[in-house]
């Protein structure tokens, strides 16, 4: 039984963090790569931005917001572009920009830096959205700075939730692809900022995260209604394995699709956390193998390892196994 539930709690996770190919909704492609690990690297430091282009992790995001400093912005554009130029990036990893807010005087700046090289991005995180008109400022600016169509078409927009006003209005901001039209950016992906978000709240961080839990859940139920890609907060305490392996663990069991990053020794750690167990995909070749027996045998209900098994555990099954 203890085993069966164990399956069981997996069961959604795994479908989809080993493909996502049947959503309904109008999302921004039928299948989308693997986003486990998102980690931030500080668009200002060059040395770290080098390090980054040896590391494995399935997103890489160059930092021009929190992680660089007011009287650094200039220099972390310039170092960025060329990084995008001049840098060799894993090609494995999604290349991506987190650009200032709207409201912070830097967002324009940034996106006339970023629209000559847009075409190296996969996409562009945009921080505390809080309605569709941030997303819609960034086409337009993008648009603006003379963006290649082609490679506008091609980018993807990863929205970060920061805020009570935010998640309020989770509903219509996962809803943006519907109107957008023509050559222009889709959403793709929502990151939770947990400190932001407890700052916009006066709640009280506390080591169990209890206090985050509503607004953790209406980023993946909102994201997974919606065909989106749900990335959890940043561990803060990165010096701490067991923390964090906790921590992402929960992030498995409520859900999400990955987690944040900010230090090179984190990547392994989450990585392991949202990749499927062995033991259950020797299970899955299990059900596989014994549904095509019995389906031979007119059965659609059997039974393995003293479980019942029918058709949602099948499916269930091939998805592990793709």
């Amino acid at each position: 039984i203890v085993l069966h539930r164990h399956i069981l709690s997996h069961v959604a996770h795994n479908i989809r963090i080993i493909s996502r190919s049947f959503s309904t909704v109008p999302g921004p492609s039928s299948f989308r790569k693997l986003r486990r690990v998102l980690f931030n690297v500080p668009g200002s430091d060059m040395k770290k931005l080098e390090k980054a282009t040896g590391l494995h992790a399935d997103v890489l995001c160059l930092d021009l917001e929190d992680g660089v400093a007011q009287n650094m912005k200039e220099t972390a554009r310039k170092t960025v572009v060329h990084a995008l130029t001049n840098m060799q990036f894993p090609a494995r990893s999604e290349l991506i920009v987190r650009i200032n807010g709207l409201e912070s005087g830097h967002m324009y700046e940034d996106l006339k830096a970023l629209a000559p090289v847009v075409s190296r991005l996969a996409g562009i995180q945009i921080p505390k959205v809080d309605h569709v008109g941030h997303m819609q400022a960034v086409t337009q600016g993008l648009e603006k700075e003379g963006a290649e169509q082609h490679a506008l078409a091609n980018l993807r927009y990863f929205a970060a939730i920061e805020s009570a006003r935010a998640v309020v209005n989770l509903p219509s901001l996962c809803d943006y692809n519907r109107s957008v039209s023509g050559p222009s950016p889709l959403l793709d992906a929502l990151v939770f900022a947990s400190e932001d978000y407890c700052a916009d709240t006066g709640m009280t961080r506390t080591s169990g995260a209890m206090e985050l839990l509503y607004a953790r859940s209406a980023v993946v139920n909102h994201a997974v209604a919606f065909g989106l890609d749900a990335l959890d907060m940043v561990c803060i305490n990165y010096k701490d394995p067991e923390v964090l392996a906790k921590e992402a663990k929960t992030g498995v069991e409520m859900g999400f699709h990955g987690k944040q990053a900010i230090h090179p020794a984190q990547i392994p750690i989450i990585m392991k956390a949202y990749c499927p167990d062995p033991a259950l995909l020797e299970y899955a070749k299990k059900i596989v193998s014994a549904n095509e027996a019995h389906q031979k045998q007119g059965k659609g209900a059997f039974e393995v390892d003293g479980k019942m098994i029918d058709m949602p555990m099948v499916k269930w099954a091939h998805h592990i196994l793709r």
